[in-house]
């Protein structure tokens, strides 16, 4: 069924800003390291492609939140390396507050409805 896709994408959607940005506080990372930890850390339930990992990268380094640098690796290739700034910093703590509020109010109603329906039965 396509909406269970639409689903997962959706909710997904809004949660890579705040997973990137707890990875980033924990060190720097560069597009790959970053997509292999999001799988690693998250039971492959985060498996991102690695061209839908950089919109929010860069979106994220217009508003100031991060910042990268290239490093040079072996003799010609570079790494662009992502950094987490204060202001990100901020954003992140706020954004996990909301996130808590928000799942903790979400799955209070959904635990209601999945006891309204085993009543039914």
């Amino acid at each position: 069924m396509a909406w269970k896709d639409d689903i997962e994408e959706n909710i997904k959607c809004g949660l890579i800003e705040i997973l990137i940005l707890s990875l980033l506080s924990q060190e720097d990372m560069y597009g790959y390291k970053i997509k292999t930890e999001l799988a690693q850390r998250t039971n492959n339930t985060f498996i991102v492609k690695e061209g839908s990992l950089y919109g929010p990268l860069y979106r994220m380094q217009e508003r100031k939140l991060i910042s990268s640098r290239k490093e040079l690796v072996g003799e010609k290739r570079f790494r662009n390396y992502y950094h987490i700034e204060e202001s990100g910093k901020e954003y992140l703590a706020y954004a996990i507050k909301q996130f808590n509020l928000i799942f903790d109010g979400a799955n209070n109603l959904i635990k209601g409805v999945n006891s309204d329906e085993k009543a039914k039965q």
